[in-house]
């Protein structure tokens, strides 16, 4: 599987209207947007997907603006927040922000998020075999026995590729753009 572009080379091509770039960097994004819609804000589906559309429309009309202090990731988030924060107000006038969250409950969230975020992005980078075992591991909560049976390795296999595997997602996780 390739390595991930990073974020500078992709906005570079979208900068020169590059359109598969721009496609990646959504891809890349969408979720990250979503989550912190839903989690930070409370919003439901629908709004939800009307802020990551109104967000990424931000995003491609500040890029141009956009300097690289900082990560890009963290310059998008500030955009999704402003996006979320107008949007609250057109479809709930009466209802003041620091009655939807409290500060550091949505500063952890964010941290969350951005975990969240950087690991599903390195699990994706891992090949198949790896996000196998871990998502039987981890997600699916298999013990080492039936982890076995699944994929008919020895069950002493199991730990081994399961060790291997997870530094291999440590190295994907210090390369995420």
């Amino acid at each position: 599987m390739p390595e991930l572009e990073r974020d500078e080379n992709l906005i570079a091509r979208c900068l020169e209207h590059d359109e598969e770039a721009w496609r990646m960097l959504v891809e890349r994004y969408a979720s990250y947007v979503h989550t912190i819609a839903v989690r930070a804000f409370g919003f439901n589906e629908e709004d939800a997907r009307e802020v990551l559309q109104e967000s990424m429309v931000k995003v491609f009309e500040g890029l141009p603006g956009y300097r690289g202090e900082g990560t890009f990731r963290a310059w998008l988030r500030q955009v999704v927040l402003n996006v979320c924060a107008a949007h609250l107000r057109r479809v709930r006038p009466g209802e003041a922000l620091s009655d939807r969250m409290a500060d550091r409950g949505q500063e952890e969230m964010l941290e969350q998020t951005e975990r969240a975020h950087i690991l599903a992005l390195a699990l994706r980078e891992l090949d198949e075999p790896c996000q196998q075992i871990v998502a039987l591991f981890f997600f699916q909560g298999k013990s080492y026995k039936e982890i076995a049976d699944a994929l008919a390795i020895p069950e002493g296999t199991v730990a081994s590729r399961l060790a291997r595997c997870l530094m291999k997602l440590r190295s994907k996780v210090q390369q995420v753009p």
